[in-house]
C-alpha cells in the first residue's frame, strides 16, 4: 500500500514538473500581508548597497564599515538611516556563544554611510544591512563576510 502511495506522489510531482516546463501552470494568489512584503521587496531591489571595510578584508577587532547606497539609476541616496548587523551563530563544540555587533552608520555625503564596530572573532559572519528613510525600509541586503585575525 505504501508503494502505491509513493507511486502516486511521484506521478503527481512528474505531472507538475512537466506542466511547469510547458508553461501550463497558473498560480493565483490573494493579496495578503506576505504579498505586500514581496511588493516592498521588489521596490527594495531597485536600490543598491555596496559594503566595504577598513581594514579590508575585515579583521578581528576594530573595523570601519562603509555602505554606498544608490537608487536604481545609480544616484546616491541621501538622508537614510543605515544599520549594519554582524552576527555569528554559537559554536557549542568550540565553547563559543553567539556574537552580534550592530553598527549605526552616519552619512558622509554622496550616499556614503560609515560606522565603526568591534568584531570579537575571526570567521564567517552573517551581515544584514538595512536602510530606512521616512520610517520605511528602502533596502535590506544580507551577505556573508569572512573576518580574518584568529579566534
Amino acid at each position: 500500500m505504501k508503494s502505491s502511495f509513493a507511486v502516486k506522489i511521484l506521478f503527481l510531482l512528474a505531472a507538475v514538473a512537466l506542466s511547469a516546463a510547458l508553461g501550463k501552470i497558473t498560480i493565483c494568489a490573494q493579496t495578503s500581508p506576505a504579498s505586500k512584503q514581496n511588493q516592498s521587496s521588489r521596490t527594495q531591489k531597485q536600490a543598491q548597497i555596496v559594503l566595504t571595510t577598513d581594514p579590508s578584508p575585515a579583521q578581528k577587532g576594530r573595523n570601519t564599515v562603509r555602505v554606498k547606497l544608490t537608487n536604481e539609476a545609480g544616484r546616491p541616496i541621501e538622508g537614510a538611516q543605515v544599520s549594519i548587523t554582524f552576527f555569528m551563530p554559537a559554536m557549542p563544540s568550540m565553547g563559543m556563544a553567539a556574537m552580534k555587533t550592530v553598527i549605526k552608520a552616519t552619512s558622509k555625503g554622496g550616499g556614503i554611510y560609515e560606522g565603526k564596530g568591534d568584531l570579537r572573532s575571526a570567521g564567517r559572519w552573517q551581515v544584514t544591512i538595512a536602510a530606512h528613510q521616512g520610517g520605511k525600509t528602502i533596502v535590506t541586503k544580507r551577505l556573508t563576510v569572512n573576518v580574518t585575525g584568529g579566534m
